[in-house]
């Protein structure tokens, strides 16, 4: 995550109240659009929920507190995704003749090697989220 991703996290995190998007505006000194595109982001990966509707009208928000399912959620979402991606595309290029990877200046050696590794990436982060 970007860093005010992280730093928005933290402080919901922290804070033994509900914020609203005024509160973590001037609690990290960034934009309004800022912070409506982080909330939507964290939202997403089910790092921070809603809370309720303040006195003001305004709609508040805490982290998840499970550490473990947010953890869990991102490498699902995300690692989990872009490892699907690379395996994907690795796939692809595996089909090439040997002749055009060659004609392309590929290493045959390089391409298994990293076939190799997208697997081992996979099991690595299979085995994480069974841990978790």
């Amino acid at each position: 995550f970007p860093s005010h991703d992280t730093e928005l996290w933290l402080h919901l995190y922290l804070s033994s109240v509900p914020l609203d998007a005024a509160q973590i505006m001037q609690r990290l000194n960034i934009s309004k659009a800022l912070v409506s595109i982080t909330l939507k982001d964290l939202l997403v990966y089910g790092v921070i929920r809603e809370s309720h509707i303040s006195a003001q009208n305004t709609r508040t928000y805490v982290a998840n507190e499970n550490l473990s399912e947010v953890i869990k959620r991102v490498l699902r979402k995300r690692e989990q995704f872009m490892l699907g991606k690379i395996k994907m595309a690795h796939q692809q290029l595996a089909k090439i003749t040997h002749e055009s990877l060659d004609s392309q200046t590929i290493d045959k050696h390089r391409l298994k090697e990293l076939g190799q590794l997208i697997h081992r990436g996979n099991q690595g982060l299979e085995l994480i989220m069974s841990l978790i």
